[in-house]
């Protein structure tokens, strides 16, 4: 093995060995140390495309990355999650916790149904959810349809929750691109806005009057609107046949309704940062 192979998996194995002894964290979507629930804003843009394959392709590896506690939070942590994928022909692909199932489809233009489950939010996991209860995990039906008109990649997706646990629906449009750099290197950045119904907002923003009694928060209704505007930059390392490394930054900041709750306005922020940086192993 090269030295650049031996860093490479060196380094994959000091983030598994991480993995497993790092301490479970008190939010729902942690379990043994992994956080499942923690999702890569734009990670899947343009995949029907850049990970096509005769047969099954398969990823496997992990991530670190420095985010907030909960949405809308200004406190944050380090979180170590799983990467896993899988592709199989131009039929379907499973991405962490989001699968599609690619229905129409060629050089241009894709669409499908896609299925994701979105972990819930514990209010043990911050002292500035306590009062607030808990927001159950939730399993979103839906589609999505991607153009490539040239360089660029353009999106929209929506997704109903059938499990209750935000019982709502969110609606995403979004644009991507990747730039090769030579070497094996790709710039990565993409944009996105999401619109989100009012049971989401409520479930997620709102203060019920039992919630404000127990949390010392003021009332407030949530209602439906936008919940965001995000962006992404990044580069990733793919010049070795198995091996696939990318590292990102992205902002995100929460609008309407999320913005206003009092949850954001006066314990949090409506500005969040995410940084990110794994290793997967390509079979």
């Amino acid at each position: 093995m090269t030295t650049p192979l031996r860093v490479a998996g060196a380094g994959i194995a000091a983030l598994l060995a991480t993995l497993w002894t790092a301490p479970a964290a008190q939010a729902d979507s942690s379990f043994f140390g992994l956080d499942f629930g923690q999702s890569d804003l734009l990670d899947d843009v343009g995949d029907f495309w850049t990970e096509v394959s005769d047969d099954f392709r398969f990823k496997l590896g992990v991530g670190t990355s420095v985010a907030p506690r909960f949405e809308g939070s200004d406190d944050y942590r380090v979180r170590v999650m799983p990467k896993f994928s899988l592709r199989y022909k131009n039929i379907a692909s499973i991405n962490n916790t989001r699968m599609r199932v690619f229905i129409v489809h060629n050089e241009k233009f894709v669409t499908g149904m896609q299925a994701r489950y979105r972990f819930g939010r514990d209010e043990d996991a911050s002292p500035d959810l306590l009062g607030l209860g808990n927001v159950g995990d939730s399993f979103e039906l839906g589609g999505f349809a991607e153009w490539r008109p040239g360089w660029a990649i353009l999106g929209v997706e929506v997704g109903r929750d059938v499990a209750g646990g935000h019982d709502g629906l969110l609606a995403a449009a979004y644009a991507g691109s990747q730039l090769p750099l030579g070497g094996g290197f790709y710039l990565e950045g993409g944009a996105q806005v999401t619109w989100a119904s009012g049971n989401f907002m409520e479930r997620n923003f709102g203060i019920t009057e039992a919630q404000s009694i127990a949390s010392g928060l003021p009332e407030f209704d949530a209602g439906s609107g936008i919940k965001d505007v995000a962006a992404r930059i990044g580069v990733r390392f793919t010049r070795w046949k198995h091996w696939d490394f990318a590292t990102y930054v992205a902002y995100s900041r929460l609008m309407s309704d999320a913005s206003d709750s009092p949850l954001v306005e006066l314990r949090g922020s409506p500005n969040q940062l995410m940084w990110s940086i794994s290793g997967q192993y390509r079979f």
